[in-house]
């Protein structure tokens, strides 16, 4: 037993074990400064003003230490959710002492105090958040922070940002000509703007711009269709390498496996003879090695979609599970090509829904609700899968094209002839659909189309013709992917291998962006190729009958190749930038821009909950605190102290709204008193405490709820 036991002890890492009790020390101790000095507050002011503080509790319920120092009682107490300051004649758990007569009589009571007097006792802790959360980022940006830069990952088509031909790893530089240091310093800037928005920077090739763009409304927050960048470096905190690629994608044929932390540092493809790559220049972050920009991997996996690409891997050196410092290896990765899926059947062609500024597709006359009738003598849904357009235009370069498009007129439809030369190197599929109606791009024209969920053509010897089922002008209607295996416990790219995955073609949801009207097919398309293991439900209507079949075959489109390679989304670091002040008065002066944002965020959050925008399951509860803050302490110091200023004003501003109980519905009597000169009856205020303890009760046992449900969930 004993020998068991010292094998126990010597098999334990006590490092790991170390760094997990500091983690958890420097949390405990991080959320109790914070609601110390948020009681301070009240505390001090009340000293200031001369009124007799019974007990200054740190945590509440139980008492479990206390000790008398004056006519003030210093505690700790059991539960760690919050504190008060006990002050005679104030006692929340107590209202009737507000209205005491006798207790007013006391010069030195809560409520024998002016209006003004207790408007500074209340407010003081909220003011005391509000400095501490400012102390909290000041400082952090006194050492560096990094954050979010503001580089274009990539553009929403169809929205505005993509209208005006902003593209991924632009740089914007400022917003309605305020500067930005931070991506979300634009993403604010958007949200809470009124009108239109000026966007100003510089795109890949050095060349500035100026835009003026006129947010749409998406998910209820107003957009111009940016998200932020990324970084071509896999997170080094994965707790399953192999899910580093999705099931079935050609990743998992790699001449060897990528690894947590790895950098890629170019890509290249493997050429014909005679043939040289087109690199475009990476304008990422400047350093010996850097990562490609994210947008750059994207591309040349568009671009080569059809070749072995090479990817020059930068790696850490590692003596068993620990990394050696400053010590890397630079590894060749091959990752063959895979062909798109296939499913038997061709769409029919449907309007042009979007043109960019300034494009090939503008300058030769193409406009918003066109209809592309033939390319070369091809027409859509017939002779071409109106998919394969943005592919057939972005190898045709340089060339010009034969375009034929039918338009709608006063005097009825006609069709217009039109000679396009595409640009070069811009291939196709370069960006998938985002939503169920977002065009689907050619990127070489600077137009986004819409494919329609209806049938133009069964491809023969196909599976889906073998069923003898699916008819011309039949109307798809949903989609299932199923796992072949609903046994398998290896998840794909949309997640449990268990549960189908269900794409509703029948009606759009009124949430998606909404200008954008039309249901695309090439959005179902684009989920179907992410997941080449998993059979493909098909619901039609032909108009008299419904029905569903099953395609379990898994076919492919000769010659048309997937424009990714399978790398999980998720596995990528964001792209940062250290924002530092260089001086006392430039990080001071950027605590405050973090305390002005923060405090709006949180504000839009708040607006969002009341509009039903945003789910009450999306809330956090004290337990899902502590795990955050565990979290963000694995990150450092710096990190933990970002984290607490950020809990620091959400504690002043959720503590300061007008509910009963908390400071903001004492602040409420107040204003009432100072205006009417009288205070409210006990009876008011005993109804009106009663249902604040109510609602913090509910919201409590709500949250903790909540926070249970993600933890033996395994939510994240």
């Amino acid at each position: 037993m004993e020998d068991l036991a010292f094998q126990l002890f010597a098999a334990t890492d006590l490092s790991a074990v170390l760094t997990k009790f500091l983690n958890i020390l420097s949390v405990v101790l991080g959320l109790g400064l914070v609601i110390f000095f948020h009681e301070l507050g009240h505390f001090a002011v009340a000293k200031w003003c001369d009124v007799h503080v019974e007990r200054f509790s740190i945590g509440i319920g139980p008492i479990l230490w206390s000790r008398q120092k004056g006519e003030t009682e210093y505690a700790l107490s059991a539960l760690p959710f919050g504190g008060y300051v006990k002050m005679l004649g104030q006692d929340d758990m107590d209202p009737n002492q507000m209205t005491s007569s006798e207790i007013a009589e006391n010069p030195r009571s809560y409520s024998a105090k002016t209006v003004p007097q207790r408007m500074a006792i209340i407010s003081a802790g909220v003011i005391m958040n509000v400095i501490t959360g400012f102390m909290f980022f000041a400082t952090c940006y006194w050492f560096g922070v990094f954050e979010p830069a503001p580089v274009v990952g990539s553009v929403i088509t169809g929205f505005p940002a993509w209208q005006a031909d902003i593209r991924p790893g632009d740089r914007i530089l400022s917003v309605n000509g305020e500067s930005i240091r931070s991506f979300s310093d634009l993403q604010e800037a958007v949200i809470l703007s009124a009108g239109d928005v000026t966007l100003a920077g510089t795109h890949t090739d050095g060349t500035s711009f100026n835009h003026i763009l006129t947010p749409l409304q998406s998910s209820s927050v107003r957009s111009v269709g940016i998200r932020p960048g990324a970084i071509a470096q896999i997170a080094d905190q994965i707790e399953k390498p192999e899910l580093i690629s999705d099931a079935g994608m050609a990743l998992e044929k790699a001449s060897t496996d990528f690894l947590p932390g790895d950098k890629i540092l170019s890509i290249q493809p493997k050429l014909r003879e005679g043939e040289s790559a087109r690199v475009p220049a990476d304008k990422g972050a400047a350093g010996p090695a850097k990562p490609l920009q994210f947008s750059l991997l994207r591309y040349m996996t568009s671009r080569y979609a059809d070749r072995e690409l090479v990817y020059t891997v930068e790696r850490s050196e590692k003596t068993g599970d620990v990394e050696k410092t400053g010590s890397t290896t630079t590894v060749e990765i091959t990752v063959p090509p895979s062909e798109i899926r296939s499913i038997g059947l061709w769409m029919a062609m449907g309007p042009i829904l979007a043109v960019q500024k300034d494009s090939v597709a503008e300058k030769a006359g193409i406009k918003v609700r066109d209809i592309i009738v033939s390319v070369d003598d091809q027409e859509p849904g017939k002779t071409i899968d109106p998919l394969q357009l943005p592919v057939y235009f972005g190898d045709r370069g340089g060339k010009p094209v034969k375009v034929v498009v039918k338009r709608t007129t006063p005097n009825g439809d006609e069709q217009v002839e039109l000679e396009l030369i595409p640009e070069v190197d811009a291939p196709g599929w370069l960006d998938s659909p985002d939503f169920k109606a977002s065009p689907l791009s050619i990127p070489s024209l600077g137009l986004g189309y819409q494919v329609q969920p209806r049938i133009a053509k069964i491809l023969e010897g196909s599976e889906a013709d073998k069923l003898g089922v699916f008819k011309p002008d039949m109307k798809i209607t949903r989609i299932d992917l199923i796992h072949s295996d609903p046994t398998s416990d290896a998840p794909d790219a949309l997640g449990d291998a268990k549960t189908p995955k269900e794409l509703d073609l029948a009606t759009l949801d009124a949430k998606e962006p909404g200008t954008l009207e039309q249901i695309n097919w090439a959005w179902a398309f684009a989920e179907i190729q992410r997941v080449p293991n998993r059979q493909i439900r098909i619901y039609f209507d032909d108009g008299k009958n419904n029905g569903s079949e099953v395609l379990k075959t898994h076919e492919v489109a000769t010659g048309w190749y997937r424009w990714f390679r399978g790398f999980n989304g998720s596995i990528w670091q964001d792209d940062r930038e250290l924002q530092k002040g260089k001086t006392f008065g430039e990080a001071m002066s950027l605590g405050v821009r973090r305390t002005r944002k923060t405090a709006n965020s949180i504000y839009m959050t708040l607006r969002s909950l009341l509009r039903g925008s945003v789910s009450l399951d999306s809330m956090s509860g004290p337990v899902g605190i502590a795990k955050i803050g565990y979290m963000v302490a694995e990150r450092g110091l710096i990190d933990l102290m970002m984290f607490l200023g950020y809990l620091s004003i959400n504690l002043a501003i959720l503590n300061f709204l007008p509910i009963p109980i908390l400071d903001g519905g004492h602040m409420v009597f107040l204003f009432w008193e100072g205006i009417t000169r009288r205070k409210p009856s006990s009876r008011v205020i005993g109804w009106a405490h009663g249902f604040g303890l109510l609602f913090i009760i509910s919201l409590f046992l709500f949250v903790m709820y909540v926070d249970l449900s993600s933890l033996l969930g395994g939510g994240d």
